[in-house]
């Protein structure tokens, strides 16, 4: 309190430091006129921001595409998830996708394999400890799997088009 009130006695006593009408004239003949930029300055600064949104899209499209989860509990279970993984080939086209391979217990000795991408259920069987069997479904889950990420990704395709994308009047 005491700080305050010497400061506001100094300003009273000494109206000399405050500023003045001809202070705030001197300034404004001191200050340099604003000048206008050169072109090849404002292209330097479009190519720079261009560049940092190209940038950022690009840093925004790095994901790890394409990872396979192996969530089996048991030895069938471990041989149908590495004869897919064997086989699996994924579509050129397929971005930003995780397949989890999971292993449910059924009845006795058979379980349930469900193949999720993001998230979806695409494939479900059931699975029993016989080789054959194992490899044929394997095979049966990789071709459902690639069909269901290439009809995915026309749908994606298709909801970007022109005539999806409306004016948000309604």
């Amino acid at each position: 309190m005491r700080v305050f009130f010497s400061f506001i006695l100094f300003f009273i006593l000494f109206p000399a430091f405050s500023q003045t009408e001809g202070t705030s004239e001197v300034l404004k003949n001191d200050t340099v006129p604003v000048q206008e930029a050169p072109e090849s300055l404002k292209n330097l600064l479009q190519d720079i921001i261009e560049g940092e949104v190209k940038k950022t899209k690009r840093d925004a499209e790095v994901e790890i595409d394409g990872l396979l989860i192996d969530e089996t509990k048991t030895k069938s279970g471990r041989d149908f998830f590495d004869l897919f993984y064997r086989d699996w080939d994924p579509p050129e086209e397929a971005r930003n996708y995780s397949i989890l391979v999971e292993e449910k217990p059924f009845r006795m000795n058979i379980t349930m394999v469900e193949i999720y991408i993001n998230e979806t259920m695409v494939f479900q069987s059931f699975l029993q400890p016989r080789a054959e069997f194992i490899e044929n479904l394997a095979a049966e889950s990789v071709e459902t799997t690639q069909m269901y990420l290439l009809q995915y990704e026309q749908i994606v395709r298709d909801m970007e088009g022109e005539e999806r994308s409306g004016t948000g009047i309604f």
